[in-house]
């Protein structure tokens, strides 16, 4: 079962969706740079460990700035309920 709208993530996005895993981004990262290095180009890439990223969030200012640009209310009071309360 999916919680997503149709067609309302983007088909870079890997993370929720069936049938995808890790290794796809992966793939996709590498065929990017074997093109660009095929076309002397440069290829820069940043990796982040996320998994604590929303630990430190100021969440009133993130809802306050997705109400400001007209998210859907729904999000909006995910994003509250999933960010408030926690501690480091």
């Amino acid at each position: 079962m999916t919680v997503f709208a149709p067609n309302c993530l983007s088909p870079l996005q890997f993370t929720c969706q069936k049938g995808y895993s890790p290794l796809d981004a992966l793939h996709l990262i590498l065929k990017k740079v074997h093109k660009a290095s095929n076309n002397e180009l440069y290829s820069s890439a940043l990796f982040l460990n996320v998994q604590v990223a929303f630990d430190k969030v100021l969440y009133q200012r993130l809802v306050e700035i997705m109400t400001t640009n007209n998210f859907l209310p729904y999000l909006v009071d995910w994003v509250q309920s999933y960010l408030s309360d926690r501690s480091v």
